[in-house]
């Protein structure tokens, strides 16, 4: 009788070791670099797409396009923002792009000009008041219709860093990048420049929703777009 609850208490052993094996490294997983390149590897449903109008086959009910450069200029910060929507109703992809005085101390935000913005097949991004369209549009495109990248490119750089916050499910993985595309984008040889590639995880609903940013000091770069099919940033976008 002894031998056979020593033998039931073995068991059971085992297979609480198993068990906490298998959650530690799950744990250990989720985070990880691997765990997050996979997450990203859908990246390349994007990028490229040179036409716009191709994003509203991907994403049905529609889709969110954000910009954000942030520069200095006569010893001021600034950044211009451009925010699109892709309509799945009408079809068209419109917004506004701003410019914006940032100051701290308190903090605030001014908008020193303004225009709305329509994506034109032929055209790419056309201002409703032209006459800014080169203070407020350096690039009349994004940098996701020409930039290529997909797992076995990400593959191929140097990582650098990564980041995970299981608050809230974000999640990050950066790199070193060394591209034609971003050179011609960004006017000139960008040196020492990084691509962080940024997500959220869902539990229930997995949508398509990532931010890619370019750091690059020696031209002062700081750039940002994201593409999301979230109900929660299109519900955002109407309101």
């Amino acid at each position: 009788m002894v031998g056979m609850m020593r033998k039931i208490l073995k068991i059971v052993s085992v297979i609480l070791l198993g068990v906490i094996l298998i959650m530690n490294t799950g744990c250990a997983r989720k985070g990880s670099r691997t765990w997050i390149e996979n997450k990203v590897s859908d990246i390349e449903r994007v990028y490229p797409t040179e036409n716009l109008d191709d994003l509203f086959e991907k994403f049905p009910n529609g889709f969110i396009i954000t910009q954000t450069r942030l520069f200095e200029e006569n010893e001021k910060s600034y950044s211009i923002d451009l925010v699109m929507k892709g309509d799945k109703d009408t079809k068209k992809i419109t917004g506004k792009v701003s410019k914006v005085l940032l100051q701290s101390e308190p903090y605030k935000e001014t908008v020193e000009k303004e225009s709305e913005v329509e994506y034109k097949k032929g055209e790419n991004l056309v201002l409703a008041k032209p006459e800014l369209t080169e203070e407020l549009l350096p690039r009349n495109y994004f940098l996701f219709q020409k930039l290529k990248l997909n797992k076995d490119i990400l593959g191929k750089l140097e990582f650098e860093n990564k980041d995970y916050t299981p608050g809230n499910g974000g999640y990050g993985i950066t790199y070193k990048i060394n591209d034609t595309v971003i050179n011609n984008y960004f006017g000139g040889k960008v040196n020492n420049a990084t691509v962080r590639i940024s997500g959220i995880e869902r539990t229930t609903y997995n949508p398509y929703k990532h931010g890619v940013k370019i750091l690059a000091n020696n031209k002062g770069i700081n750039y940002h777009e994201l593409i999301s099919e979230d109900k929660e940033d299109l519900i955002e976008e109407r309101e």
